[in-house]
Protein backbone atom coordinates (compact mmCIF):
# COMPACT_ATOMS: atom_id res chain seq x y z
CA UNK A 1 0.00 0.00 0.00
CA UNK A 2 1.16 3.14 -1.09
CA UNK A 3 0.55 6.85 0.67
CA UNK A 4 1.94 10.19 -0.58
CA UNK A 5 1.85 13.36 1.55
CA UNK A 6 4.03 15.01 4.07
CA UNK A 7 5.25 15.08 7.60
CA UNK A 8 3.20 17.48 9.93
CA UNK A 9 4.81 16.67 13.27
CA UNK A 10 7.38 14.58 14.59
CA UNK A 11 6.07 12.64 17.61
CA UNK A 12 9.54 10.76 18.31
CA UNK A 13 12.58 10.21 17.01
CA UNK A 14 15.28 8.32 18.11
CA UNK A 15 18.64 9.90 17.16
CA UNK A 16 20.62 6.43 17.04
CA UNK A 17 18.42 4.59 14.15
CA UNK A 18 16.04 7.28 13.02
CA UNK A 19 13.20 5.06 14.09
CA UNK A 20 10.13 8.00 13.92
CA UNK A 21 6.50 8.46 14.78
CA UNK A 22 4.99 11.26 13.21
CA UNK A 23 1.76 12.40 11.96
CA UNK A 24 1.40 12.59 8.18
CA UNK A 25 -1.37 14.44 6.10
CA UNK A 26 -2.03 12.75 2.67
CA UNK A 27 -2.58 14.03 -0.49
CA UNK A 28 -6.04 13.61 0.00
CA UNK A 29 -6.03 15.86 3.20
CA UNK A 30 -6.65 12.73 5.46
CA UNK A 31 -4.13 12.44 8.67
CA UNK A 32 -2.46 9.24 9.95
CA UNK A 33 0.22 7.90 12.36
CA UNK A 34 3.20 6.27 10.73
CA UNK A 35 5.95 4.53 12.01
CA UNK A 36 9.35 3.35 10.64
CA UNK A 37 12.98 4.41 9.98
CA UNK A 38 13.24 8.11 8.58
CA UNK A 39 16.51 8.69 8.12
CA UNK A 40 17.31 12.55 7.22
CA UNK A 41 13.83 13.39 7.34
CA UNK A 42 12.22 16.49 8.89
CA UNK A 43 9.18 17.82 9.75
CA UNK A 44 7.66 19.52 6.27
CA UNK A 45 9.07 16.68 4.08
CA UNK A 46 7.10 15.04 1.25
CA UNK A 47 7.25 11.82 1.15
CA UNK A 48 6.00 8.61 -0.96
CA UNK A 49 5.64 5.91 1.86
CA UNK A 50 5.08 1.93 0.95
CA UNK A 51 3.79 -0.22 3.79
CA UNK A 52 0.74 -1.26 5.74
CA UNK A 53 -1.59 0.01 8.56
CA UNK A 54 -1.49 -1.77 11.57
CA UNK A 55 -3.67 -2.03 15.08
CA UNK A 56 -1.65 -1.11 17.53
CA UNK A 57 -2.76 -2.29 21.10
CA UNK A 58 -2.03 0.99 22.91
CA UNK A 59 -1.99 3.69 19.94
CA UNK A 60 -4.62 2.25 17.56
CA UNK A 61 -4.31 2.12 13.61
CA UNK A 62 -0.77 3.34 12.63
CA UNK A 63 0.92 2.84 9.14
CA UNK A 64 4.56 1.09 9.38
CA UNK A 65 6.79 1.82 6.50
CA UNK A 66 8.54 -0.75 4.86
CA UNK A 67 10.39 2.28 2.59
CA UNK A 68 10.04 5.68 1.74
CA UNK A 69 10.71 8.12 -1.68
CA UNK A 70 11.59 11.59 -0.44
CA UNK A 71 9.92 13.88 -3.08
CA UNK A 72 10.65 17.52 -3.89
CA UNK A 73 7.38 19.85 -3.31
CA UNK A 74 5.55 20.24 -6.28
CA UNK A 75 3.00 23.25 -5.56
CA UNK A 76 4.61 26.78 -5.12
CA UNK A 77 3.39 26.95 -1.73
CA UNK A 78 4.90 23.70 -1.12
CA UNK A 79 8.23 24.46 -2.64
CA UNK A 80 8.07 27.94 -0.73
CA UNK A 81 7.35 26.47 2.63
CA UNK A 82 10.54 23.36 2.15
CA UNK A 83 13.12 27.01 1.50
CA UNK A 84 11.92 28.97 4.48
CA UNK A 85 12.36 25.79 6.78
CA UNK A 86 15.94 26.08 7.87
CA UNK A 87 16.99 23.25 6.12
CA UNK A 88 18.85 25.23 3.61
CA UNK A 89 21.63 27.37 5.45
CA UNK A 90 21.10 31.47 4.07
CA UNK A 91 17.94 30.88 3.28
CA UNK A 92 15.20 32.44 5.39
CA UNK A 93 11.31 33.01 4.54
CA UNK A 94 11.54 36.14 2.88
CA UNK A 95 14.75 35.09 0.75
CA UNK A 96 12.45 31.88 0.45
CA UNK A 97 9.25 33.80 -0.86
CA UNK A 98 11.61 36.14 -3.32
CA UNK A 99 13.32 33.04 -5.01
CA UNK A 100 9.75 31.16 -5.83
CA UNK A 101 8.19 34.55 -6.76
CA UNK A 102 11.38 35.35 -9.17
CA UNK A 103 11.45 31.94 -10.36
CA UNK A 104 8.44 30.09 -9.85
CA UNK A 105 8.77 25.89 -9.92
CA UNK A 106 11.99 26.73 -12.17
CA UNK A 107 13.64 27.31 -8.92
CA UNK A 108 14.25 23.65 -8.54
CA UNK A 109 16.53 23.30 -11.12
CA UNK A 110 18.49 27.02 -10.58
CA UNK A 111 19.28 25.46 -6.67
CA UNK A 112 20.48 22.36 -8.59
CA UNK A 113 22.07 23.19 -11.71
CA UNK A 114 22.33 27.13 -12.13
CA UNK A 115 23.03 28.89 -8.75
CA UNK A 116 24.68 32.24 -10.34
CA UNK A 117 20.93 32.93 -10.77
CA UNK A 118 20.26 33.68 -7.64
CA UNK A 119 21.92 36.81 -7.39
CA UNK A 120 19.32 38.65 -9.35
CA UNK A 121 17.67 38.70 -5.58
CA UNK A 122 18.71 41.21 -3.62
CA UNK A 123 20.59 40.14 -0.43
CA UNK A 124 22.36 36.97 -2.63
CA UNK A 125 25.75 37.70 -3.46
CA UNK A 126 27.58 35.21 -6.16
CA UNK A 127 28.89 33.42 -2.78
CA UNK A 128 26.51 33.07 -1.11
CA UNK A 129 24.72 31.54 -4.44
CA UNK A 130 26.61 28.67 -4.57
CA UNK A 131 26.80 28.03 -1.10
CA UNK A 132 23.16 27.78 -1.46
CA UNK A 133 23.36 25.70 -3.89
CA UNK A 134 25.91 23.17 -2.16
CA UNK A 135 23.49 22.75 0.71
CA UNK A 136 20.58 21.84 -1.20
CA UNK A 137 22.66 19.14 -3.59
CA UNK A 138 23.67 17.92 -0.32
CA UNK A 139 20.45 17.49 0.88
CA UNK A 140 19.55 15.97 -2.49
CA UNK A 141 22.19 13.33 -2.37
CA UNK A 142 20.96 12.01 0.28
CA UNK A 143 17.44 11.62 -1.01
CA UNK A 144 18.75 9.65 -3.61
CA UNK A 145 21.17 7.70 -0.95
CA UNK A 146 18.65 5.99 0.39
CA UNK A 147 16.97 4.93 -2.51
CA UNK A 148 19.98 4.09 -4.34
CA UNK A 149 20.76 1.38 -1.62
CA UNK A 150 17.53 -0.45 -1.68
CA UNK A 151 18.46 -2.38 -4.60
CA UNK A 152 20.94 -3.96 -2.16
CA UNK A 153 17.88 -5.22 0.10
CA UNK A 154 19.64 -1.86 2.89
CA UNK A 155 16.85 -0.19 4.86
CA UNK A 156 17.20 3.55 5.83
CA UNK A 157 18.01 2.33 8.87
CA UNK A 158 20.91 1.28 7.71
CA UNK A 159 21.71 3.88 4.66
CA UNK A 160 22.61 6.75 7.60
CA UNK A 161 25.03 5.36 9.10
CA UNK A 162 26.82 4.18 5.39
CA UNK A 163 26.30 7.81 4.20
CA UNK A 164 28.46 8.82 7.32
CA UNK A 165 31.35 6.68 6.65
CA UNK A 166 31.25 7.27 2.88
CA UNK A 167 30.25 11.17 2.62
CA UNK A 168 28.78 12.81 -0.29
CA UNK A 169 30.11 10.77 -2.65
CA UNK A 170 28.40 7.61 -1.26
CA UNK A 171 26.72 6.38 -4.80
CA UNK A 172 30.15 7.01 -6.85
CA UNK A 173 32.25 5.01 -4.47
CA UNK A 174 29.58 2.33 -4.47
CA UNK A 175 29.58 1.93 -8.11
CA UNK A 176 33.54 1.21 -8.19
CA UNK A 177 33.47 -1.35 -5.00
CA UNK A 178 29.67 -2.14 -4.04
CA UNK A 179 31.70 -4.74 -1.48
CA UNK A 180 32.10 -1.90 0.83
CA UNK A 181 28.83 -2.58 1.62
CA UNK A 182 29.14 -5.64 3.27
CA UNK A 183 32.09 -4.05 5.88
CA UNK A 184 29.87 -1.53 6.21
CA UNK A 185 26.44 -2.90 7.06
CA UNK A 186 26.59 -5.61 9.33
CA UNK A 187 23.30 -7.09 8.31
CA UNK A 188 23.93 -7.24 4.21
CA UNK A 189 23.46 -10.56 2.74
CA UNK A 190 27.35 -10.85 0.83
CA UNK A 191 25.36 -13.40 -2.04
CA UNK A 192 22.58 -10.26 -2.74
CA UNK A 193 25.72 -7.90 -2.85
CA UNK A 194 27.60 -9.95 -5.22
CA UNK A 195 24.52 -10.56 -7.75
CA UNK A 196 23.61 -7.10 -8.20
CA UNK A 197 27.81 -6.35 -8.32
CA UNK A 198 28.10 -8.89 -11.13
CA UNK A 199 25.06 -7.52 -12.88
CA UNK A 200 27.03 -3.99 -12.52
CA UNK A 201 30.12 -5.54 -14.30
CA UNK A 202 32.14 -6.82 -11.99
CA UNK A 203 34.58 -9.31 -12.51
CA UNK A 204 34.87 -12.80 -11.30
CA UNK A 205 38.18 -13.30 -10.65
CA UNK A 206 38.16 -9.19 -9.20
CA UNK A 207 40.18 -8.40 -6.16
CA UNK A 208 37.48 -6.58 -4.49
CA UNK A 209 35.14 -9.32 -4.95
CA UNK A 210 37.56 -12.27 -3.46
CA UNK A 211 38.79 -10.72 -0.25
CA UNK A 212 35.36 -9.42 0.51
CA UNK A 213 34.31 -13.46 0.22
CA UNK A 214 37.24 -14.22 2.15
CA UNK A 215 36.00 -12.00 5.18
CA UNK A 216 32.45 -12.76 4.80
CA UNK A 217 33.36 -16.52 5.39
CA UNK A 218 35.39 -15.44 8.70
CA UNK A 219 32.20 -13.60 9.67
CA UNK A 220 29.70 -16.20 9.06
CA UNK A 221 31.94 -18.53 11.34
CA UNK A 222 31.68 -15.92 14.05
CA UNK A 223 27.69 -16.53 13.72
CA UNK A 224 27.80 -19.62 14.36
CA UNK A 225 30.66 -19.26 17.50
CA UNK A 226 33.58 -19.16 16.48
CA UNK A 227 36.38 -16.31 16.39
CA UNK A 228 38.75 -18.50 13.96
CA UNK A 229 38.78 -20.84 11.38
CA UNK A 230 40.98 -23.44 10.06
CA UNK A 231 43.23 -21.97 6.72
CA UNK A 232 42.04 -24.40 4.90
CA UNK A 233 38.73 -25.08 5.73
CA UNK A 234 38.52 -21.29 5.32
CA UNK A 235 40.07 -21.93 1.65
CA UNK A 236 37.56 -24.40 0.51
CA UNK A 237 34.52 -22.83 1.68
CA UNK A 238 35.68 -19.17 -0.08
CA UNK A 239 36.32 -21.50 -3.29
CA UNK A 240 32.62 -22.78 -3.34
CA UNK A 241 31.65 -19.54 -2.34
CA UNK A 242 33.49 -17.11 -4.92
CA UNK A 243 34.12 -19.99 -7.59
CA UNK A 244 37.28 -19.03 -8.47
CA UNK A 245 40.54 -20.78 -8.16
CA UNK A 246 42.28 -21.74 -4.60
CA UNK A 247 45.56 -19.96 -6.27
CA UNK A 248 43.28 -16.57 -6.63
CA UNK A 249 42.06 -16.77 -2.96
CA UNK A 250 45.41 -17.90 -1.33
CA UNK A 251 46.50 -14.71 -2.70
CA UNK A 252 44.05 -12.32 -1.56
CA UNK A 253 44.77 -14.33 1.96
CA UNK A 254 48.11 -12.56 1.91
CA UNK A 255 46.97 -9.76 0.89
CA UNK A 256 44.84 -9.13 3.28
CA UNK A 257 47.43 -10.42 5.95
CA UNK A 258 49.18 -7.47 4.68
CA UNK A 259 46.97 -4.88 5.08
CA UNK A 260 46.36 -6.41 9.06
CA UNK A 261 43.04 -7.36 8.23
CA UNK A 262 42.83 -11.04 9.13
CA UNK A 263 45.37 -12.95 11.06
CA UNK A 264 46.94 -15.91 10.61
CA UNK A 265 48.34 -18.12 13.49
CA UNK A 266 50.05 -20.92 13.90
CA UNK A 267 49.55 -22.79 17.09
CA UNK A 268 51.19 -25.84 18.81
CA UNK A 269 48.91 -28.23 16.80
CA UNK A 270 51.17 -27.30 14.03
CA UNK A 271 47.60 -26.30 12.41
CA UNK A 272 46.90 -22.74 10.88
CA UNK A 273 44.45 -20.61 12.09
CA UNK A 274 42.28 -16.94 10.44
CA UNK A 275 41.21 -14.53 12.24
CA UNK A 276 39.66 -11.61 11.42
CA UNK A 277 41.83 -8.74 12.68
CA UNK A 278 39.39 -7.60 15.46
CA UNK A 279 38.43 -11.01 16.46
CA UNK A 280 42.05 -11.58 17.04
CA UNK A 281 42.32 -8.14 18.90
CA UNK A 282 39.60 -9.24 21.00
CA UNK A 283 40.79 -12.95 22.13
CA UNK A 284 44.43 -11.37 22.81
CA UNK A 285 42.91 -8.65 24.84
CA UNK A 286 40.73 -11.67 26.59
CA UNK A 287 43.51 -13.69 27.23
CA UNK A 288 46.25 -11.07 28.31
CA UNK A 289 43.45 -10.01 30.71
CA UNK A 290 43.67 -14.02 32.16
CA UNK A 291 47.11 -14.17 32.91
CA UNK A 292 47.16 -10.82 34.81
CA UNK A 293 43.99 -11.60 36.85
CA UNK A 294 45.95 -15.43 38.00
CA UNK A 295 49.31 -13.61 39.20
CA UNK A 296 47.82 -11.42 41.28
CA UNK A 297 47.93 -12.77 44.86
CA UNK A 298 45.18 -14.53 46.30
CA UNK A 299 43.57 -12.35 48.40
CA UNK A 300 40.12 -14.58 48.72
CA UNK A 301 41.12 -17.50 49.97
CA UNK A 302 39.51 -18.80 53.06
CA UNK A 303 41.26 -20.58 56.12
CA UNK A 304 39.85 -23.40 57.57
CA UNK A 305 37.61 -24.00 53.63
CA UNK A 306 37.14 -27.61 54.35
CA UNK A 307 35.44 -27.43 58.21
CA UNK A 308 33.58 -24.11 56.85
CA UNK A 309 32.29 -25.61 54.00
CA UNK A 310 31.23 -28.39 55.76
CA UNK A 311 29.34 -26.59 58.37
CA UNK A 312 27.36 -24.71 55.27
CA UNK A 313 26.25 -28.14 54.04
CA UNK A 314 25.03 -29.01 57.21
CA UNK A 315 23.05 -25.69 57.64
CA UNK A 316 21.32 -25.40 54.29
CA UNK A 317 20.98 -29.48 54.36
CA UNK A 318 22.54 -29.65 51.32
CA UNK A 319 25.07 -32.87 50.17
CA UNK A 320 27.15 -31.24 47.35
CA UNK A 321 29.02 -33.69 44.94
CA UNK A 322 32.33 -34.75 44.36
CA UNK A 323 32.43 -32.24 40.88
CA UNK A 324 30.05 -29.39 43.33
CA UNK A 325 33.36 -29.64 45.77
CA UNK A 326 35.90 -28.97 43.03
CA UNK A 327 34.56 -26.23 41.51
CA UNK A 328 34.27 -24.22 44.54
CA UNK A 329 38.09 -25.40 45.71
CA UNK A 330 39.14 -24.10 41.83
CA UNK A 331 37.39 -21.14 42.94
CA UNK A 332 39.01 -20.97 47.02
CA UNK A 333 42.54 -21.65 45.16
CA UNK A 334 42.84 -19.62 41.98
CA UNK A 335 42.44 -16.31 41.39
CA UNK A 336 40.76 -17.38 37.67
CA UNK A 337 38.67 -20.47 36.37
CA UNK A 338 36.91 -20.99 33.32
CA UNK A 339 33.44 -22.84 33.63
CA UNK A 340 32.29 -24.84 30.47
CA UNK A 341 29.70 -26.85 29.43
CA UNK A 342 26.10 -26.36 27.79
CA UNK A 343 23.49 -25.61 30.43
CA UNK A 344 21.38 -28.11 32.62
CA UNK A 345 17.47 -28.49 33.01
CA UNK A 346 16.90 -28.69 36.87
Amino acid sequence: MELKGEIKEIIYRNEINSYMVATFETDKNEETVIVGYLPFIEKGDSLNLVGNFIEHPEYGMQFKIETFEKLMPESLDAIEKYLSSGKIKGIGPATARKMVDSFGKEIIEILRFEPEKLVCIKGITKEKAFQISEDFNSNWDIWKIVGYLEKFGIGPQSAETIYKKLGANTIEQIEQNPYILVDLSPKTNFNQIDQIAIKMGMDLENDLRIRSGIKYALKLASLNGHSAVLYENLIQFSKELLSVSEEMIENNVIFLQTKKEIVLELRDDKQEWVYLENYYKAEKNIAENLIALDNYLNTKEIKGFNKKLKKVEESSNIELSEKQKEAIEAVQYNNVCVITGGPRNW
